[in-house]
């Protein structure tokens, strides 16, 4: 069985915001009787499963995972850099207005 998260209710935590959706009544019922099952109310249960979402999202988004090998890839170009291209260094040479230097 998976986990349901905790809510702190420990005062600190005022329920002072609300979300508000719209479903159809057979996705509600069967909601409903995933809630009852978990023991939870539908609120909580939603809640609880929005959230657990949002975690997963949130950690794949700030944390990515590399090979060792990519991880030396990356160390060995960070710490020796290639020479700029002859195309950079012209770009590099332009004016702020995109006109070429005389």
């Amino acid at each position: 069985m998976s986990k349901v998260a905790v809510f702190p209710n420990d005062g600190r935590s005022v329920k002072n915001a609300r979300v508000e959706l719209k479903t159809s009544a057979d996705l509600k019922d069967l909601l409903r009787e995933a809630a009852a099952a978990a023991g939870l109310d539908l609120s909580a249960f939603i809640l609880n499963a929005a959230l657990e979402r949002a975690e997963s999202v949130l950690d794949n988004q700030r944390r990515r995972q590399l090979s060792s090998q990519s991880w030396q890839q990356i160390n060995q170009l960070l710490s020796e850099p290639a020479a700029p291209t002859l195309a950079l260094q012209a770009l590099m040479r332009r004016k702020k207005d995109g006109r070429e230097p005389k």
